[in-house]
């Protein structure tokens, strides 16, 4: 097979990889932060004194907080030794595995920062993927050329384990990640810790998360990968688990083959019972003809698609199948990517459509539950749909903390002014109510498939975890990208800063594996689903059984016990008779109706879980560290959703004010 390489009109460094210009006309690749320094500061802002990407001088966080107008852009700051929250949460549910893992979170963080921002400004700018179609004698090749930066991007990517530890725990890994995590355990005394038998979606989904915040276009792929091995961990057979699962989870770049989803028809989008690819049988396979609309990753080696089996109409009448690009006997399977398609965003990935001529695939499991399989994909991809939506808010946060704190206007940083204080003390709540949500669904997961201790109702727990999670957090990621780009002004808009292409990337995770519309009705027969198994579907006048969700909420309650919260914790208890009697409502409506009212609902809902749990983790906070840092935020989030009377103008307290260094900078309280 040949290898196709296309010009690009930009410099090269030594190792092929590109020298990204500069807003100052310089290039990142060829000078270094005392050269960047030594250029002379830029008019109107704070000189900084950080400016190395992923570098570990990034990591303070002293008794005053962070003073962000040290650094240079949010990725000069350590996005793991910074991230407090983040080692809360690995302090309450991966206690056991800190040792072992947070080294590698570190070592991500790092080369997150630096070297894969690098290469995602570069993939997005100059270096977007292109589709080869035909070679030079003219066959039909469909092969896609990638940027050099990528593809190093991708070979660090897996080679971290982001996908491969959840199979080979024991896997060293290979890169830089990899590498930098071998230099630590070198340094520890008495060698690396054990290896833990088991690692748990909730440690890679912080892995997925950190590069997130570089670059959602490669953590697409990794998505993909990571939901293909899964399906086929459950249900493929015990010969086909060996054949796919350990190429999905190589570490090793030569080894690697990544995964794909194709479902996505012209006919249907999110109406997967419109499908009209089909297969046919042949011996111990079948041979697939239709074609996809929308897929990512287009030149999966292992891809699952949905086909018609038969003459049965619907979802039921889907199978799951596995459809390899390069078949065993080495040549290449009967489908071509038609062309890959100019999207607004995440354009490291590319998104192409596909037909299938008769390509060759191999069955899973029953042939009758294909969707429910394809179903199972799709959670793990909403999963991480929502912590990568948590990642870019992150993002987002950081790069408006530090803008604001440089950038000089009236004589002092913008970051000085109430309003502005008021923008980032509101995203940074988001942001820890967010994770309060999104642990509850990695803790669902887990418990299911890592660990086989589940909970009652903790499969349909999962599911309405992931619709919330999925809806709220990609719905905030919008909504931070572009209160980072505004609080940029008219910088922001431009592409030398990177508010332009989050805000860009960010409006993809509304749509995929599901639109926001698509999640809230998720949630809705979820909750018609809850009251039919128990038998006691709501009539009307009568009141719905109380769903488990908000048995979630009480315990959460019981647990916050601290003088500080217990009045929070009242607030949000108060509001579950309303949330009772919306509940029965919609359910017991005519389905215009219920679908009128599919939104409004689950964000009650999410805003009650969201803020029980966040309580419920201040509270965590208070007894082990002692710090009020996440109580203040909790009253505040308690505050700003039921009770804005509190804030308002004649509520004597001004939050962007008494809460910015404690809740923002994290200053000791």
């Amino acid at each position: 097979m040949e290898v196709h390489r296309m010009s690009t009109r930009v410099e090269r460094g030594s190792n092929g990889e590109p020298h990204e210009p500069q807003p100052n006309g310089t290039h990142a690749g060829t000078l270094d932060a005392n050269e960047r320094r030594a250029a002379g500061p830029v008019r109107g802002f704070r000189p900084p004194v950080i400016t190395e990407p992923g570098s570990a001088k990034g990591s303070r966080v002293g008794p005053e907080g962070i003073d962000f107008g040290l650094f240079g852009s949010g990725n000069d700051i350590h996005w793991y030794d910074t991230d407090l929250t983040m080692q809360h949460y690995v302090q309450r549910y991966l206690g056991e595995l800190r040792e072992w893992g947070e080294p590698r979170l570190r070592a991500m963080a790092e080369y997150a920062a630096g070297d894969m921002d690098r290469r995602a400004r570069h993939t997005d700018r100059e270096g977007q993927p292109r589709l080869v179609r035909y070679d030079k004698d003219g066959r039909d090749v469909s092969e896609i050329w990638y940027n050099e930066g990528y593809l190093a991007t991708v070979a660090a990517g897996y080679g971290s384990g982001v996908v491969g530890l959840r199979y080979s725990p024991h896997d060293p890994g290979t890169g830089p990640v990899a590498d930098a995590v071998r230099r630590a355990w070198q340094e520890r005394a008495g060698g690396p810790p054990p290896a833990p038998d088991k690692v748990p979606f909730f440690y890679t989904q912080l892995l997925h998360m950190l590069m997130s915040m570089s670059e959602i276009g490669f953590t697409c792929p990794v998505t993909l990968t990571m939901s293909v091995a899964f399906v086929l961990e459950q249900f493929a057979s015990p010969e086909q688990q060996r054949q796919y699962i350990p190429r999905l989870a190589a570490t090793d770049p030569a080894r690697l083959q990544q995964g794909g989803t194709f479902l996505t028809e012209i006919e249907g989008g999110s109406d997967v019972g419109a499908i009209t690819t089909v297969a046919v049988p042949a011996g111990d396979h079948y041979l697939l003809t239709g074609e996809k609309w929308f897929t990512s990753n287009a030149d999966a080696e292992i891809a699952l698609v949905l086909a018609r089996v038969g003459d049965v109409p619907g979802t039921a009448g889907l199978g799951l199948f596995v459809v390899p690009r390069t078949l065993p006997d080495g040549t290449r399977n009967r489908l071509t990517i038609r062309r890959l398609k100019d999207k607004l965003g995440t354009r490291a990935v590319p998104s192409g459509e596909i037909e299938l001529h008769g390509a060759v695939g191999y069955p899973v499991g029953d042939l009758r539950r294909g969707f429910r399989y394809m179903a199972e994909a799709l959670n793990v991809s909403r999963m991480c749909t929502a912590t990568g939506s948590l990642a870019l808010s992150r993002r987002a946060f950081l790069e408006a903390a530090v803008y604001t704190s440089r950038r000089i206007a009236f004589g002092r940083p913008l970051a000085e002014f109430g309003m502005v204080r008021q923008t980032l003390l509101d995203m940074i709540t988001d942001i820890e109510a967010g994770w309060a949500l999104a642990a509850r669904m990695m803790l669902a997961f887990d418990r299911l498939y890592t660990y086989g201790t589940p909970r009652p109702h903790d499969e349909l727990r999962r599911r309405q975890l992931l619709a919330m999670a999925k809806y709220r957090l990609s719905e905030n990621g919008v909504i931070h990208a572009r209160q980072a780009l505004e609080l940029h002004g008219g910088n922001g808009y431009v592409e030398d800063y990177v508010t332009a292409r989050l805000l860009r990337d960010a409006q993809v995770n509304t749509v995929w594996e599901g639109a926001s519309n698509i999640m809230a009705l998720e949630v809705v027969k979820g909750l018609a689903r809850e009251a039919a198994q128990a038998q006691q579907a709501p009539a009307p006048g009568r009141q719905a059984p109380e769903s488990f969700l908000i048995g979630d909420v009480r315990e959460a309650l019981s647990r916050v016990t601290d003088q500080g919260l217990t009045e929070a914790a009242g607030v949000v208890a108060a509001q579950i008779p309303g949330i009772n009697a919306d509940i029965a409502r919609v359910l017991t409506s005519p389905p215009d109706v219920q679908n009128a009212l599919a939104r409004r609902l689950p964000d009650k809902l999410t805003d009650l879980y969201s803020a029980a749990h966040l309580l419920e983790e201040a509270q965590y906070s208070l007894d082990t560290t002692g710090s009020t840092r996440l109580a203040a935020v909790a009253r505040y989030y308690v505050d700003r959703t039921y009770r804005p009377q509190q804030l308002d103008i004649q509520g004597g307290h001004v939050p962007a004010l008494d809460l910015f260094d404690v809740a923002v900078r994290y200053a000791r309280s």
